[in-house]
């Protein structure tokens, strides 16, 4: 029942988040790619040139008496900067959803309380100590998650070598991942409820049906072909609010508030 409120709370998300009030948190994402794109692209030219300059000088000395092959020196450093290219683009499609949520925490807070504000209409007074403390838990959050969600997949990659096992490991891996995402969205809501990490697993955990329905589309969005980081990046801004409407609902229904 958890997972279908969790998958039921994006079509309000989806309203709220293009109307009158929401709709300008669509800006966040576009710069928050473009800096990854043009940012990432600066810095594998610059460790590029980095490297070259490492071995440049010896592959220089080792070809200057071979004149046919002088033309290696310059292919190198192209070639180089293209392998360096490719690793990152596969970093990034690997781990292009907890990149987004890392550099998008700050933006996720807000809107998670703006949110909150609304359904409830609870006002939460401003504090940069807050704000940065939910910026630094969110990203805490989100590294932490990588990395267990990392152990979970090589154990999980080891599995698939096992005949008819391993036919069960994508979906094993899809579950995964729908969990930790979910987790990391729903954190933002729970964070206001001043509880601590192990208390916020606790409450994940309790929840777990609805943590995976709100995490099961945004790791949808990240299997779309091509596009998938910059959907996921879009994506990520309903979830935020899914998970917020989702924990405002079941709060209503333990208490007994109408809403």
């Amino acid at each position: 029942m958890g997972f279908f409120l969790g998958i039921r709370a994006y079509g309000k998300a989806f309203e709220l988040l293009f109307s009158r009030k929401f709709w300008w948190f669509l800006f966040f994402p576009v710069l928050i790619l473009l800096f990854l794109f043009i940012g990432g692209n600066i810095l594998v030219s610059y460790a590029g040139d980095n490297l070259y300059g490492l071995f440049g000088n010896q592959l220089r000395n080792l070809l200057e008496e071979v004149s046919w092959l002088q033309w290696v020196n310059g292919v190198s450093n192209v070639l180089l900067k293209i392998v360096l290219k490719i690793i990152y683009f596969f970093f990034f499609a690997a781990f292009g959803g907890y990149l987004v949520l890392i550099f998008m925490s700050p933006v996720y807070s807000w809107l998670s309380e703006r949110t909150e504000v609304y359904l409830s209409g609870k006002e939460y007074p401003f504090s940069w100590k807050q704000l940065f403390w939910e910026i630094f838990r969110g990203v805490g959050i989100a590294l932490r998650n990588m990395f267990v969600q990392l152990l979970f997949s090589l154990f999980f990659f080891l599995c698939s070598f096992i005949p008819l096992v391993g036919l069960l490991v994508p979906f094993a891996l899809f579950l995964i991942s729908a969990y930790f995402y979910g987790f990391a969205f729903m954190d933002y809501t729970i964070e206001r409820r001043c509880f601590n990490v192990r208390q916020s697993v606790r409450y994940v955990n309790k929840n777990i049906g609805l943590t995976m329905g709100i995490g099961s589309i945004f790791a949808f969005a990240l299997m779309i072909p091509w596009i998938s980081i910059i959907a996921c990046s879009f994506v990520s801004l309903l979830s935020v609010i899914a998970s917020a409407v989702a924990l405002h609902e079941i709060e209503i229904k333990e208490n007994g508030i109408k809403n």
